[in-house]
């Protein structure tokens, strides 16, 4: 076998043993990954910020 090719097979090798290693740690923090992995909602700072923004339409109206 070439030096290559067994350089090859050989890394396959440890990407293989470290997926297997994760396999066994990762399912205790699943629920962890769950929950960040939900999606957020960001309406409450959208309608903050259009809150703002017409706040400050206002004030620039009452100055005029």
């Amino acid at each position: 076998m070439s030096r290559s090719r067994s350089f090859n097979r050989f890394h396959r090798y440890l990407a293989r043993q470290k997926r297997r290693g994760l396999r066994t740690v990762l399912p205790r923090f699943r629920d962890d990954h769950e929950v960040m992995g939900s999606p957020i909602d960001h309406s409450k700072q959208v309608l903050n910020r259009l809150l703002g923004q017409e706040i400050k339409l206002d004030l620039q109206e009452s100055e005029v």
